[in-house]
């Protein structure tokens, strides 16, 4: 479970991702958004997938309200970066809103303790986003797959 912190914008972080991270990321969020929803004791939608693991260090890391915030603004645009590569919906766009309703809270800090939740990778990089970026150019590597449709790839990439 993984949520490629790839810029400190979450409008903009989607749109780096590769169109297989795109489709998988949509699931994923949305499980790690169930988990939150867990921790917090709020009441689960029947429509909401079930958290992958409750107590992933991904998760358990969404502890301050800036993070919870950046996460469901990546969820939102994560899903549409879907429809724009794609031309439709992903089955759980329709829960962006419902989680953005139920999780939001106001936040004035900023807290960029993100889990880093590397498998099978090292970095000693400081700054999240490098690290991400850095984990992000390793899994080029692995996947043979690797396409941007309607996008260019990332120049940080190359």
């Amino acid at each position: 479970m993984q949520l490629f912190i790839l810029d400190r914008n979450p409008a903009f972080s989607p749109q780096m991702l590769c169109d297989i991270h795109v489709r998988k990321m949509c699931l994923e969020t949305a499980q790690i958004l169930s988990g939150v929803i867990f921790w917090q004791q709020k009441i689960p939608y029947a429509t909401m997938p079930k958290p992958y693991s409750v107590f992933h260090p991904v998760i358990k890391a969404l502890n301050t309200p800036f993070k919870v915030n950046w996460v469901l603004t990546y969820n939102t645009f994560l899903h549409l970066e879907y429809i724009f590569r794609f031309n439709k919906e992903h089955c759980y766009s329709k829960l962006a809103a419902m989680y953005r309703g139920t999780l939001f809270q106001p936040s004035a800090s900023e807290d960029w303790s993100f889990a880093r939740a590397f498998k099978n990778f090292q970095t000693l990089e400081p700054d999240i986003v490098a690290a991400y970026r850095e984990y992000y150019r390793f899994k080029k590597s692995q996947i043979s797959r690797w396409y941007y449709t309607k996008r260019k790839e990332p120049d940080w990439l190359g």
